[in-house]
């Protein structure tokens, strides 16, 4: 039994009638291609996340003279309410926010990515047993709209 399943994990042979080789090679590229992509996205998502953090280490005097400063502008009567120091901060806060924002976004993309180029080469590869070929649409499509949603928002970011 055990040899049954071994069998089904290995790769079969192909017949080389034409141009098989070469779409199976095509086809194995454009995996990897995608997995690159992926990849890249990955380490567009870790670096805007440690960028917010080494942002945030440094511009920690400005923040501190942010806030010193609204607390002086409040009146005196007030005493520096909760709601009055938060509203100080608000858009040092927001900012922030975005930038988790665009790190996540580049995460989902990046799992998109790999989720894609394996049922993309799966189905590839079933059609070209077979003697076809699917060409893909919304794939490709869905990509390049998140990247440049995410290319967009790293632009208003900085």
């Amino acid at each position: 039994m055990n040899r049954h399943i071994f069998r089904r994990l290995l790769p079969q042979p192909v017949a080389n009638k034409g141009s098989e080789l070469r779409d199976h090679q095509a086809n194995e590229r454009t995996f990897l291609s995608w997995n690159r992509f992926g990849l890249a996205f990955a380490a567009m998502s870790l670096a805007l996340a440690r960028l917010d953090i080494i942002d945030n280490i440094f511009n920690r005097k400005h923040r501190d003279e942010t806030a010193a400063a609204s607390k002086a502008s409040l009146d005196p009567n007030s005493e520096g309410t909760v709601s009055n120091r938060q509203s100080g901060n608000s858009p040092i806060l927001l900012q922030y926010a975005n930038d988790h924002v665009a790190s996540r976004v580049c995460q989902a993309i990046s799992i998109w990515s790999f989720g894609y180029s394996l049922a993309r080469y799966i189905s590839t590869r079933r059609n070209l047993l077979v003697g076809r070929y699917v060409p893909s649409i919304w794939g490709p499509v869905f990509v390049t709209l998140g990247s440049l949603g995410v290319f967009g928002m790293t632009l208003k970011l900085g």
